[in-house]
């Protein structure tokens, strides 16, 4: 249901191991809980490839949906930060 992409995952590894344990148990309450993943999943416009985010915490995460029930992970990054490439 998400994978990381190769840039994101190098993002996530920077983190530290708190945060990084925050973010892996979000994600698997979003795999197992459909209602959970619509609550949690927000809409984003105008910044192709991107479509959803992610928020956990402090921390955000962009994704991507490729249309196979699967969500791409394009960036991980602190609030502050995440949108700064895409304005």
């Amino acid at each position: 249901m998400f994978v990381f992409t190769k840039q994101a995952h190098k993002q996530f590894s920077k983190l530290e191991k708190r945060i990084q344990g925050q973010i892996i148990g979000k994600l698997r309450l979003l795999k197992q809980d459909e209602k959970m993943l619509i609550q949690n999943i927000k809409s984003v416009i105008n910044m192709h490839p991107i479509t959803h985010r992610v928020r956990i915490g402090s921390y955000r995460l962009l994704l991507s949906f490729d249309g196979e029930q699967q969500y791409k992970i394009i960036k991980v990054a602190h609030r502050k930060d995440v949108y700064r490439k895409f304005l």
